[in-house]
């Protein structure tokens, strides 16, 4: 019933195999064993000297610095430091230059008006960094990746061994001062066959910087004309052509590379995602943007026929419109299609379909589109025509929010407007738990209905979220879909604004469950984790060039800090087999019976930290006196642990009922570590809880949810500690239980999704063994009902998921 069945492909030669769901879980790939290398430092002459070296690039030391510092270290007795000066530095990084594919510069020429221009285009062989990866022995057993389009690719290659490398490319303009007008045009490449940890991560396997665009240039005289923005587009794919020159021939014909296994395989190169934002979209698929006649670039869809998809493919509408004599025929026929007559640089690398390639991005048409630009600022304005007192409520339901990891705290929101995709993705997890009770449904009858459309479309982007999908969460998520838009159509037609609803971004959503279908869950296809390498590109622009002719200063050092990164993982490597090879010559000589335990992050369920001094049962009585939740604290614990014990196995002292006397002391802990199991992805998921008087200067006690012999229920933690039970340390949780009845579901709660808890009196605080704490949770005051809290499960996918089986399991789902 719970096997995982695993279908590989049938060119692959490998067959189905089914495996138990606590197995497949636990899965990792194999490490392949790194080749021995003892000088894993060349062609630097010592580790001293590449550490040195590393250190100088990282510190961003200038010629000066560096030669003094080196005058200072060669007047001590370190190992073999063979490094004379700054230029010696620089030569060895020459050196090692060779050792992965360095950017090479071509220079294209594009006519405009009877004018040729000319412009400069870097690149790293893009065949030359897949083969960097194919060969590499940490990244090898990780290979490959799944999900519908991967299988239609390897299905359409044309021989039966032969295997698709797939590439996830981003480009997008990139400021380098937050204040200034420098700006430049990199382009990011990740490799879609690794898992998706290592593909969006910051190592080897990882974004590689492989390519840098020029930029067009404003003419005031031409600027906005048609030939200008042809132009432009023409200049952009004449120079992403000289990126995929080295993979174009090879997606038709395959390369066979001997692999990290020392095992040669064939492969083709496709390009599966194009990573960028709507601007960056219309520019690689050639359509003319938002106003156009068919602003989908996905489907070509009219912008007036919402409900159909376009049957005529770009390629042939190219070939009709050029077919034509006069350039007035022609150009209706594309601005018929909202496209534009240039060259398509993707359309040279086979297997790819520059349609299919370019994906929904959560970033852009969410958090900074539909969202940020859409919803809330429609929102905003209805509020500020309810009044300045529900504005002033919003704000500070806003800021009485319980603080939680990974998400923005806000003091205010209706008065502000950010640039960070990340806070308007938090608003817009936490606005409908701040609002719902200063927006009446009676009173406020479409800003009630657009906060319910805002529900609507943070259940979408949960589903879109989500880390791993399966086919019951893929159905969801278009009924979720359905349900949104469904809502938004009865918000438009009662709307007096003028809002337009029918716009390029919102139609996207109706791409985005045959996006992850085809290409697996949107974490693959973010433009964030791309976005974060800009960080480097601006920290070297500021620290280490003259701001003059950036380019070549720029990818210069972007190779050296790869260079050093691939050097500095040999050398671990190194150290490891060094250490391991120790180990081996230890362990030979000791008892199998003294092996330390497993103390890793996986091993515990739970485990406490920053403890405060002991103190004494009288000592707690006292300084927490005026507070019913802590009435009885010692005698109310001697029964919890006299009934918990035994009924856990643990007999008890003597056989006798435990008594702790005043002068015993129980030990406070203000931090928990909770591993749970994910229902998302099934991997072992951290929270970092904290029961503390002062946390970063305000108080933080965290509610919990707590599996119980009767079910699950909420509650907010109240004090961490650990007692001595006959020798025996035993962690437990002071709690204040949410399991009060709430009485009937009401209108509000249905429409917000809503799961209801409630506190009892604070003096039926309880005690609970802190393993049976499931995982944290954030729970948010109803202010319009005293002593009732929602629980917020928009705080990740994880609780999204959990509040949903709830739901279903209460029979408040259809």
């Amino acid at each position: 019933m719970d096997d995982i069945r695993t279908e590989y492909h049938p060119h692959s030669g490998i067959t189905t195999k089914t495996d138990r769901f606590t197995d497949f879980r636990h899965h990792t790939a194999a490490r392949s064993k790194a080749p021995e290398n003892p000088t894993p430092w060349e062609p630097f002459s010592s580790r001293i000297d590449f550490d040195f070296a590393e250190l100088v690039l990282k510190a961003n030391l200038m010629k000066l610095q560096t030669d003094e510092l080196i005058s200072l270290v060669r007047r001590t007795a370190f190992e073999n430091f063979s490094v004379t000066d700054y230029d010696s530095i620089c030569k060895m990084w020459d050196a090692a230059s060779p050792r992965h594919a360095k950017f090479k510069k071509e220079v294209i020429s594009v006519p405009h008006r009877d004018q040729e221009h000319n412009f400069d285009v870097w690149y790293r062989p893009l065949w030359d960094w897949a083969c960097d990866l194919l060969k590499d022995p940490r990244l090898g057993p990780h290979f490959p990746w799944t999900a519908n389009a991967f299988w239609d690719s390897q299905s359409s290659l044309p021989k039966d061994e032969g295997k698709p490398f797939a590439f996830i490319i981003f480009a997008d303009k990139a400021k380098l001062l937050s204040f200034g007008r420098q700006k430049a045009y990199p382009v990011i490449a990740r490799c879609a066959n690794l898992p998706v940890g290592i593909c969006n991560g910051e190592g080897f396997g990882g974004g590689r910087l492989i390519g840098w665009l020029p930029i067009v240039e404003e003419e005031k005289q031409y600027s906005g004309t048609q030939s200008f923005v042809n132009f432009k587009n023409i200049v952009w794919h004449e120079s992403f052509k000289r990126l995929l020159k080295s993979i174009a021939p090879l997606s038709k014909i395959g390369f066979w590379v001997k692999c990290w296994d020392g095992i040669e395989r064939l492969f083709y190169p496709l390009i599966l995602i194009l990573s960028a934002d709507y601007e960056e979209q219309c520019v690689m698929t050639l359509i003319r943007g938002t106003k156009c006649k068919c602003p989908c670039p996905v489907c070509l869809i009219p912008r007036d026929e919402l409900g159909n998809v376009l049957i005529m493919s770009m390629q042939a509408t190219l070939r009709e419109a050029r077919s034509q004599a006069r350039q007035e025929d022609k150009e209706k026929i594309l601005m018929s299609r909202g496209l534009r007559d240039v060259d398509n640089a993707f359309s040279d690398v086979a297997h790819t379909d520059v349609h299919s390639a370019v994906s929904f991005d959560r970033l852009h048409v969410d958090n900074e589109g539909n969202f940020s630009d859409h919803l809330w600022v429609q929102f905003q304005e209805r509020v500020k025509s309810v009044g300045r007192q529900a504005q002033s409520k919003i704000d500070e339901y806003f800021d009485s929010m319980p603080r939680w990891h990974n998400i923005n705290h806000f003091n205010h929101v209706m008065d502000v407007s950010f640039s960070d995709g990340m806070k308007y993705e938090d608003i817009s997890k936490l606005i409908v738990f701040a609002a719902h009770d200063v927006i009446d449904r009676a009173s406020h009858a479409l800003p009630y209905l657009l906060l319910r459309c805002i529900r609507k479309y943070v259940n979408v982007d949960m589903y879109a979220a989500l880390e791993v999908h399966t086919s019951e969460t893929i159905a969801a998520g278009r009924q979720a879909v359905k349900e949104f838009m469904q809502l938004l159509d009865q918000y438009s037609t009662k709307d007096d604004s003028g809002k337009n609803w029918a716009y390029p971004k919102w139609h996207s959503h109706a791409h985005l469950f045959d996006d992850i279908e085809a290409k697996g869950a949107t974490r693959n296809m973010n433009t964030k984790p791309n976005e974060k390498c800009h960080g480097l590109i601006r920290r070297i622009y500021l620290r280490w060039t003259n701001f003059k002719n950036i380019a070549e200063q720029v990818l210069r050092l972007d190779h050296h800090f790869l260079i050093a990164h691939s050097i500095h993982l040999d050398i671990e490597d190194h150290d490891e087999l060094v250490a391991s090879h120790n180990n081996c010559l230890r362990l030979d000589s000791e008892d199998d019976d003294e092996l330390p335990g497993n103390d890793s992050d996986d091993a515990f369920h739970v485990k406490l930290g920053a403890p405060q001094k002991e103190q004494t049962f009288a000592a707690l009585a006292q300084l927490h006196a005026d507070d019913n939740a802590f009435n009885r604290f010692r005698i109310k614990l001697t029964d919890f642990l006299s009934d918990s014990l035994p009924a856990h196995g643990i007999p008890l002292p003597g056989g006798k009922r435990i008594k702790f006397m005043p002068d015993e002391t129980v030990t406070e802990h203000r931090f928990l570590k909770v591993n749970y199991e994910s229902t998302v992805d099934w991997r072992n998921t951290t929270d970092y809880l904290r029961c503390s008087p002062s946390f970063h200067n305000f108080p933080r006690y965290d509610c919990i949810i707590i599996q119980t012999q009767a079910g699950v229920i909420f509650g907010h933690l109240l004090m961490l500690f650990t007692c001595v039970v006959d020798g025996q340390t035993h962690p437990v949780a002071l709690v204040h239980p949410y399991d009060a009845p709430v009485g009937q579901r009401s209108l509000k709660n249905k429409h917000f999704q809503f799961w209801r808890v409630r506190k009892r009196p604070r003096i039926s605080s309880e005690f609970f063994s802190v393993h049976s704490i499931i995982r944290g949770t954030v729970l948010a005051e109803d202010h319009s009902v005293p002593g009732d809290y929602l629980v917020i499960d928009t705080i990740n996918t994880d609780m999204f998921l959990r509040i949903k089986l709830m739901h279903k399991s209460a029979g408040h789902l259809a």
